[in-house]
């Protein structure tokens, strides 16, 4: 928990220096040159799975620090980095060729962050029974995304992603494609919710100590 909560926080640190040293560079002011780096789904989501490594550890007893350590917030929180790291890999990485701080920042939030977290959380968060309908619940956080990005994207000109660009795609093509988002981050809500279905219902006597 520590390590990753360190190795992500230093990440985001890190990234936010060295873009807005870039957004200046560039003649971009630096509130929204922030704004726009915020926008980012990999930033918002690594800031969550960094405040629920730290604020639950070093602050327990805390509403937030209990907020953070629920189950069906954990369960939630890997859904979404998961579709970072998945997106990331599969449609992003050949997009995009990063170089030095920037390279370095890409590869703890997008390669490491993400399966770091998801073994955190198949050991660690309580196997519970969580219902079903908590896939869906999940959807609200990314479908609101996906409007502010387009909303945004459509004042500015800035889009986060390709798979969203409103300057190169049709809103159409657009629409589609958030739908698949969406169907993807459903699906593993549900993939993730079997799983804790599942270990719930182990015996005990049949689960292996981890020491």
């Amino acid at each position: 928990m520590a390590l990753l909560a360190v190795m992500v926080w230093t990440a985001l640190i890190i990234q936010f220096y060295i873009s807005s040293v870039k957004f200046l560079a560039d003649g971009r002011t630096l509130g929204g040159g922030l704004v726009q780096l915020w926008s980012y789904f990999t930033i918002q989501n690594n800031f969550l799975v960094a405040l629920a490594m730290t604020v639950p550890l070093l602050w327990p007893a805390s509403k937030p620090g209990k907020l953070l350590a629920k189950p069906s917030i954990l369960t939630a929180f890997a859904v979404y980095i998961t579709v970072v790291g998945l997106v990331y890999q599969i449609i992003l990485r050949p997009q995009v060729t990063q170089y030095g701080w920037f390279a370095f920042c890409d590869e703890i939030l997008h390669s490491l962050c993400p399966p770091m977290f998801i073994l955190y959380w198949l050991i660690f968060v309580d196997t519970l029974k969580m219902p079903w309908r908590l896939a869906l619940n999940w959807l609200s956080y990314p479908f609101i995304y996906c409007i502010y990005i387009l909303i945004r994207g459509g004042i500015s000109g800035y889009y986060p992603y390709s798979f969203i660009d409103g300057n190169k795609l049709s809103y159409p093509q657009i629409f589609i494609n958030c739908v698949f988002l969406l169907i993807l981050f459903l699906g593993l809500g549900i993939i993730l919710i079997a799983i804790k279905r599942r270990w719930s219902k182990t015996p005990a006597a049949a689960i292996i100590p981890l020491a």
